[in-house]
């Protein structure tokens, strides 16, 4: 189907089947686009995470040169500004690395629901003898493969749609607002005092 194309029934996703992998039959191309697709966030993760480090040192640096203004009557208001905008981009670029970590309570037989055999986070839950045979299960099959790993990347992405970019964003949107409006501010008390 071309990519333009409506999905028939796209509004309303089928019945979830217990192994919704059990019709796929094993490929190289079924690997190759799942190892890329997981490679593809990691890669997106890894890029935010740098995006964000970088906010942290501009904001910072920005913070520290404004501090040195705040006693100049005439770029006062101006650095006060950047400052505020600099803190906000700062702290939000800072809840954009930071790990979120809550780590699944595993009772009996039954693995949670979410629960990704992939991610040390909930993996680390588990005793050594039963990750290896919650993972021997997992090798049984190729369509068990294909759950778990199409499982670890929804939690990736969902982690970084939910997570990382929002916060990411608002740094970014907060560090340019603070730019402009300090600009803008200063040009303002320029022409007013003149």
């Amino acid at each position: 189907m071309p990519p333009n194309k409506a999905i028939p029934g796209a509004e309303s996703p089928p019945p979830l089947a217990a192994n919704p992998f059990a019709e796929v039959s094993a490929r190289g191309s079924v690997d190759y686009l799942l190892r890329n697709t997981q490679q593809h966030h990691v890669q997106l993760s890894l890029l935010a995470d740098t995006k964000a480090n970088i906010v942290i040192t501009v904001a910072s640096i920005v913070m520290t040169m404004a501090m040195g203004r705040v006693n100049d009557p005439v770029l006062c208001w101006a650095a006060i500004v950047l400052i505020g905008f600099s803190l906000l981009a700062l702290l939000t670029a800072i809840l954009a690395v930071l790990p979120k970590f809550r780590p699944p309570v595993v009772k009996g037989a039954v693995l949670p629901d979410g629960f990704n055999l992939l991610f040390f986070g909930h993996f680390a839950s588990l005793g050594l003898p039963r990750f290896q045979h919650e993972v021997a299960l997992r090798l049984q099959s190729d369509s068990a493969i294909y759950d778990t790993v199409t499982r670890d990347i929804y939690a990736l992405g969902s982690y970084l749609a939910t997570h990382k970019y929002p916060y990411l964003r608002l740094s970014y949107l907060f560090f340019l607002s603070g730019l402009v409006c300090a600009a803008v501010l200063q040009t303002v008390l320029f022409f007013w005092h003149r």
